[in-house]
């Protein structure tokens, strides 16, 4: 693994008015997630993030957020759980959330080894 991953986040979201024309936008921490870096690795949703009901979205926002937290390879295996688990309930246009990750990542990690 990269380094060892942290122990709580803030993500903060912000869905726009005119979703067409400006995609929403997600920060982790204070660095804004960028889709190209995500669809290098794997397309759910061309379009962009999304979370809640949007299940396409949630899955490459997950994605991205799981990248910059461990390594490609793990980032794709627990990707899916961290949307399930954390994106999926999100609801709203915006969202500012604090995350406790040591249970998530005692639990998967600890599945990794």
């Amino acid at each position: 693994m990269k380094k060892p991953p942290p122990s709580a986040i803030r993500l903060r979201g912000v869905r726009y008015p005119t979703a067409a024309a400006i995609p929403p936008k997600v920060w982790l921490d204070v660095k804004l997630l960028r889709l190209e870096k995500s669809l290098k690795i794997k397309a759910h949703n061309i379009h962009g993030f999304g979370w809640g009901n949007d299940c396409k979205g949630a899955a490459q926002l997950a994605l991205a957020i799981c990248l910059e937290l461990y390594a490609a390879d793990v980032a794709m295996q627990v990707a899916p759980h961290f949307r399930v688990l954390f994106l999926d309930e999100l609801t709203g246009e915006n969202f500012d959330v604090n995350l406790n990750l040591t249970p998530f990542n005692e639990v998967h990690l600890s599945q990794m080894v």
